[in-house]
């Protein structure tokens, strides 16, 4: 699969947004007492790096039209 450079550029973004996003669940998560809210933060936080390691797989796996 062929990405042009303005979609794998599109991609980068969305992989940096979505670390920052884990980042910040995890770092929210450290400092929560309520169990669901952990809970569901750390549900977020597996649902966005699996979500990541998915897009990252375009990068890794294409050529720049």
């Amino acid at each position: 699969m062929a990405l042009t450079s303005r979609e794998l550029l599109f991609l980068q973004d969305n992989i940096k947004m979505m670390e920052n996003s884990i980042k910040f669940m995890n770092g929210v998560t450290s400092v929560c007492s309520d169990p669901q809210i952990k809970s569901m933060l750390d549900t977020m936080a597996r649902d966005h790096a699996s979500d990541l390691k998915t897009l990252a797989k375009y990068i890794s796996n294409t050529n720049l039209q």
